[in-house]
């Protein structure tokens, strides 16, 4: 019997839910999970709400904590800017590095602490997340010294790290046999991202301008008591994990010790599945432009900031030391929220086309748009007649750009068809890959800030983007004969 029960050695910490050894059996409607048996139907409720409930804190959550991490990662490069001002020069090269600390910590947590959440349970690593976050702001808050700053970011690093794949984890496991149920919610949660951007944006902006100057607390100096108030939103994630989320497990997941070797060897099984996906003529071909287009990203995210709200002036260039820190995060959430619309307008008819030819654009809009960042940049004044114009061609074109996220999703899941059992794994190809390309972009992208500024940034992308462009053309090109058909098949079936 498909059934669910209260774990006797959990109480009401956990559900251990009894599940099909299938998923894709012949009526597997008549398969779900089953929260309680048949006899207990109020028990059967009970159980059904706290899922729910489940499900509710696992978004909510996860919406709150990337609050948290944005609103950290944007204030991170104000503080930066204070320091190299007030205390000691620090280059936009070591700021760059010190960001790019970030993105070590993220990639190998993710591997090592997604593989522990499997053994020990998805709760804990969850929990870890926003208490590693609060954690780190802290830190942040009460000292200038750099090597300690280094020592946040990797926790900070660490904390998405091990939050994420949990997640994902939780979610998956949760909704075993609801595979609607799953889409809906892993849905919900790739929304928090781009949500969790444009508030943490908002909130970072606001709290640097009036909480960002040194103050006195309980007699405890707070160099900049702005990532303290930070540290409280990360707790508040933590509070909404903590009372909301039950373990859920299926029986035999736990990992007892003498399974060791078996997860080992399950490891070098996953190990050699990514290998030979990524030595596929249809993946290797794309893993430039896809770790390109995300370097791209690491430039301007990590390196933009001090350059936009800074001090320092680069002669003829009017974006530099020119924007006050609120304006800056209101202006980033604005971006977030017109490109979240162009995802969602690109997942209307995405289908309709070729997913490189889709990709082959929204590169060209990326080219557009750096040519109308370098016309702002070299306005007279923001008085100009053109600004106005520009500032709506920018628009449009992140609209349009922004069909390469989903494009690229699609495509490897293309790619991935002849490994349908490991698909969810596969796909963790895809955080790998923008992990390594926001920590080159980031690592990068300082230097030329320090030899040109936007303009340095700009000439950084658009070699970035021609190798976007190459490794897409020369993928395309590849394809086979047979690939041209689908579009217009699928245009015919609508």
């Amino acid at each position: 019997m498909n059934s669910a029960r209260e774990d006797p050695e959990g109480g009401n910490d956990s559900l251990v839910a009894e599940f099909p050894a299938t998923e894709g059996t012949p009526n597997s409607q008549s398969l779900l999970p089953r929260l309680l048996p048949r006899k207990s139907p109020s028990l059967r409720r009970r159980i059904a709400t706290r899922l729910l409930r489940s499900l509710i804190a696992v978004l909510v959550g996860s919406l709150v904590l990337r609050v948290a991490a944005q609103t950290m990662t944007q204030m991170i490069q104000f503080y930066l800017e204070v320091i190299s001002a007030r205390y000691y020069h620090i280059s936009y090269t070591t700021r760059g590095y010190v960001l790019a600390t970030f993105f070590v910590t993220e990639l190998l947590g993710a591997l090592v602490l997604g593989a522990l959440s499997d053994r020990y349970g998805r709760k804990l690593f969850i929990i870890l997340g926003p208490l590693l976050g609060a954690v780190a702001v802290q830190i942040t808050s009460m000292t200038v010294v750099i090597w300690l700053l280094v020592f946040t970011r990797l926790l900070a690093g660490l904390s998405t790290g091990s939050s994420i794949p949990a997640t994902l984890g939780y979610i998956s496991e949760a909704t075993v046999g609801r595979p609607t149920l799953r889409a809906r919610v892993i849905g919900l949660f790739d929304l928090t991202l781009v949500a969790g951007i444009g508030l943490g944006a908002i909130v970072g902006g606001y709290l640097w301008k009036f909480f960002g100057q040194p103050r006195t607390l309980a007699g405890i100096h707070f160099i900049s008591p702005a990532f303290s108030i930070n540290a409280l939103i990360y707790l508040v994630s933590l509070a909404i994990f903590a009372w909301g989320l039950k373990e859920v497990r299926r029986p035999g997941s736990e990992a007892p010790e003498s399974r060791v070797g078996s997860h080992a060897a399950a490891a070098r099984k996953k190990l050699r599945h990514y290998y030979e996906i990524a030595k596929s003529p249809s993946v290797w071909m794309f893993i430039p432009a896809w770790v390109s287009i995300f370097a791209i990203i690491g430039v301007w995210t990590n390196n933009s900031v001090g350059l936009l709200t800074g001090q320092n002036r680069f002669a003829g260039q009017l974006l530099t030391g020119t924007i006050a820190p609120e304006k800056f995060g209101n202006g980033l959430a604005t971006l977030a929220f017109f490109f979240s619309v162009g995802v969602l307008a690109w997942s209307f008819v995405l289908g309709r086309y070729r997913k490189t030819s889709v990709m082959l654009v929204s590169t060209a809009a990326l080219f557009a748009l750096l040519l109308t960042v370098y016309c702002l940049n070299h306005l007279g004044s923001f008085s100009s007649p053109f600004y106005f114009a520009l500032l709506g061609a920018l628009l449009i074109e992140v609209l349009v750009l922004s069909g390469f996220t989903p494009a690229a999703l699609t495509y490897l899941a293309d790619a991935t068809e002849d490994y349908v059992a490991d698909r969810g794994s596969i796909m963790g190809l895809y955080s790998v890959f923008l992990g390594i390309g926001q920590l080159a972009g980031t690592a990068i992208g300082g230097r030329f800030a320090d030899w040109n500024g936007i303009d340095g940034l700009l000439l950084l992308s658009v070699a970035l983007g021609l190798i976007t462009a190459g490794s897409l053309i020369a993928l395309r090109r590849s394809e086979p004969s047979s690939d041209l058909l689908i579009a217009p098949l699928q245009r015919g079936q609508e």
